[in-house]
């Protein structure tokens, strides 16, 4: 495992969310520009790398592979859920704090940083049995996920099935449909998708670094709950995710994937639709920086396991 590189990814992430604080502190950006900034990516940027990485050659062999992937990460996002669960009550916390916890917990970060360190510990090969976990997970972070991010403690009575018509999970089902039908976008447009995806990574971190800025520094590193969760993010969930599947799963990259992309850190995307659905970001913010600070450390240590 090449530890030097995920390290590097690690930094180059730090180092966008430092100019997205530096602008913040300065004045370069305001709260409205941050605002502005969520809406863009949840509407515009996000949907479209949604929609990019599936722009891949259908085949046979990549639709049965792709079946045995989608069936794994449904066991993945199985486990973290049923841990994420009782989250709330071992921390004791109530209100809309309580799901910002669940979702830092059940939803890691497999886009902005589990692309490239998949990518550095298995070859590029590996990046579409990845881009098939970005499926589920914009599915559930655009339902369920927006549904704790929401929470006033009503469960299920919150959802509005107006939630299920975001820009999100209508990304996913284009997606799908240009997949299994071999289509792809002209190249003006498809290059455009592709440029504006790309946007997805670096300004989602410019916008937490930006959140964090208005926040005392203190209270970033004072919230023990956050280091709880975030040790359960990075630790509990991928071994426990090791553990289940490697009982039935013989092929190394089958295995090391989801068990990789199970130990990043929280996601991003806490922090853009906290903002975006008035939930608590301050604490999003917190736990996506805290989380993504100590993987430097956890990461190899989990991949150890499978590489």
């Amino acid at each position: 495992m090449e530890f030097f590189t995920v390290l590097d990814q690690i930094v180059i992430l730090f180092l966008l969310l430092v100019v997205g604080y530096w602008a913040r502190a300065s004045g370069a950006l305001d709260q409205q520009g941050i605002q502005g900034l969520t809406s863009f990516l949840v509407r515009f940027a996000l949907p479209a790398m949604i929609i990019g990485s599936l722009q891949v050659p259908f085949s046979d062999q990549l639709l049965a592979q792709g079946k045995e992937v989608l069936l794994l990460s449904l066991i993945f996002y199985l486990i973290a859920f049923i841990v994420a669960w009782p989250l709330p009550r071992i921390l004791g916390v109530t209100g809309p704090g309580s799901g910002t916890y669940q979702f830092l917990l059940a939803f890691p970060n497999v886009a902005f940083m589990g692309y490239p360190v998949i990518t550095a510990i298995f070859g590029k090969g590996a990046l579409f049995y990845a881009s098939l976990y970005m499926l589920p997970f914009n599915l559930l972070a655009f339902t369920v996920g927006i549904l704790m991010l929401k929470r006033t403690g009503g469960g299920l009575s919150d959802l509005d099935p107006k939630i299920l018509l975001n820009p999100g999970v209508t990304a996913v089902v284009v997606g799908l449909i240009f997949f299994l039908t071999s289509f792809t976008l002209p190249g003006p447009i498809g290059g455009a998708v592709t440029l504006l995806g790309d946007l997805t990574t670096p300004l989602s971190m410019v916008v937490i670094g930006g959140v964090l800025a208005e926040m005392a520094l203190k209270s970033v590193f004072s919230n023990w709950r956050v280091y709880v969760v975030s040790a359960m993010r990075l630790l509990l969930v991928p071994l426990l995710t090791w553990a289940i599947l490697r009982s039935f799963i013989t092929d190394p990259l089958m295995l090391g994937v989801p068990v990789i992309l199970a130990a990043m850190p929280s996601a991003a995307n806490a922090v853009l639709l906290a903002e975006e659905y008035k939930s608590d970001a301050e604490l999003a913010s917190q736990g996506v920086f805290i989380s993504t600070l100590f993987c430097i450390i956890t990461i190899p240590m989990i991949a150890e396991l499978v590489a």
